[in-house]
């Protein structure tokens, strides 16, 4: 029997909420977290030596030297292995990010989860990273270290932001309602796929909803809906022993067929496959 997917919690790592570790190939004692979980902090990983690979909600990333990758609350990952690696990882609790930039970290995972930085940029961060880092080995004001995180938090996402110029395009209101939207579908997913049952939810018209999460993602609403139930159909499927009669229920759908036919068209493969071979 498989087990369901477990969560690692930031309260147990830190009451701070921030957490910062150096890890290399040499001192991963007594090993690392090879098995599949998730957590419910970010995670921003600089890698200033080697390669270190992750799986990603089904997605292998390998970040090289020079490269700073990203791991939102809520995705399921996996360390792979390393190449002679040193990476400087960086926990923050989701309260540190604001809903800006947790809006540039969504719209990121949908190109990728990693970025490469030039030598100059790499090393302002080492420098902040090193500042807070201090400042929790002599156990400083938590309000300075937080503040410090939230600018180091910023000044990564001002990185990811610039690769990709839409995100010039939205604004506050915009963020804040597919902020809404992504919270929404995390409680009501098995309700409804309809764009416009979540327009209702979030008194907005559905034409209106979908012309904002079209500028902030660059998916209709109704893709983005789709996009997050298979994700989920394929968390269950690789994950737990669910029939694909019990997955498609407790994704809402009454025809097993019809969220048959929607798998295999959106991933090229029937759901049975996918668990086969994903």
């Amino acid at each position: 029997m498989k087990e369901s997917i477990p969560m690692h919690l930031h309260r147990d790592i830190t009451e701070a909420g921030i957490y910062q570790k150096i890890v290399t190939s040499e001192n991963l004692v007594p090993h690392p977290i090879e098995y599949v979980h998730r957590d419910d902090y970010f995670i921003l990983g600089l890698i200033v030596r080697g390669t270190v690979c992750i799986d990603i909600d089904f997605e292998r990333q390998t970040i090289s030297e020079g490269e700073i990758g990203l791991i939102r609350p809520g995705q399921v990952h996996r360390f792979v292995g390393g190449d002679d690696f040193e990476g400087w990882m960086f926990m923050i609790e989701s309260g540190v990010v604001s809903d800006r930039y947790k809006l540039i970290f969504e719209k990121t995972s949908l190109s990728g989860n990693t970025l490469w930085l030039p030598n100059k940029e790499i090393n302002e961060l080492k420098t902040l990273y090193h500042l807070i880092y201090n400042l929790g080995e002599r156990e400083e004001d938590m309000f300075i270290m937080r503040n410090l995180a939230s600018a180091f938090v910023g000044i990564v996402a001002g990185y990811f932001k610039r690769v990709n110029s839409r995100q010039n395009s939205y604004n506050s209101r915009h963020a804040e309602i597919v902020l809404q939207l992504n919270s929404l579908l995390q409680t009501d997913i098995t309700e409804s796929h309809s764009p416009s049952y979540y327009a209702d939810k979030l008194n907005l018209s559905p034409v209106y909803l979908n012309e904002v999460v079209k500028i902030v993602t660059g998916w209709s609403v109704s893709n983005y809906i789709r996009n997050e139930v298979i994700l989920r159909a394929k968390r269950l499927l690789y994950h737990t022993n669910l029939t694909v009669k019990e997955i498609a229920s407790s994704l809402g759908f009454e025809d097993n067929a019809y969220f048959t036919r929607l798998f295999t068209k959106a991933t090229g493969k029937s759901p049975l496959q996918f668990r086969t071979k994903p």
